[in-house]
């Protein structure tokens, strides 16, 4: 899995990339597949070079998700993101989505949320980072919710390295609705994953 963040003159982009290979022996079909998204934002503040702040709200952004699976084509949502000023959090924001999906029509909105939350105790410095994803269940869909929290603690400060660098850390993520799948007792899709990690961020 990569992931990189970037903040430019007109706005910012995130993303995020993985490959999965299945060492299941009897697993049938294909074993390997893939996922990158690509989330550019445009800053109205950054453009038009006036300050948007207003209370907790920071700035107003144009963001767009375009995401490709393996075998599947592009899905793209344009929407409109806020960015927050609230006491306690690194990064707060939220992205409202109109989604156009693989099958090629506009047929879901979703509301996006990721967040950045750091402190300290005595073991050392920790931040809880994570995303929220909700679609609406428009027209044949479901509702879906994605809750992806991860504790991160920075192990390398600890080592006696660069702080910010080195993390280890545990994920839990619960889903209803995985893919906008009806969970069903034939074919269950409300699911609840977790798992330990190691990531080395390079800036």
């Amino acid at each position: 899995m990569v992931e990189t963040f970037g903040d430019y003159k007109i706005g910012d982009m995130y993303v995020y990339s993985i490959w999965q290979h299945s060492l299941q022996q009897d697993y049938k079909g294909d074993k390997s597949t893939y996922y990158y998204k690509f989330v550019p934002r445009l800053s109205a503040s950054k453009i038009t070079g006036y300050d948007l702040s207003y209370g907790p709200l920071k700035d107003v952004l144009f963001a767009q998700w375009i995401a490709k699976t393996k075998n599947v084509r592009y899905d793209y949502f344009p929407g409109i993101s806020f960015d927050w000023q609230v006491g306690g959090f690194s990064w707060l924001r939220t992205i409202f989505y109109f989604e156009n999906n693989a099958k090629g029509s506009w047929n879901d909105q979703r509301i996006h949320i990721d967040y950045g939350i750091p402190f300290r105790n005595q073991l050392g410095d920790f931040r809880i980072v994570g995303t929220f994803d909700y679609t609406l269940g428009l027209g044949d869909y479901p509702e879906m919710i994605d809750f992806k929290p991860e504790l991160h603690y920075d192990l390398g400060k600890k080592l006696g390295y660069q702080a910010g660098h080195l993390w280890t850390g545990v994920v839990v993520n619960p889903v209803r609705n995985k893919y906008k799948i009806k969970d069903t007792p034939g074919f269950r899709t409300d699911q609840f994953s977790y798992g330990v990690f190691i990531r080395y961020s390079f800036f």
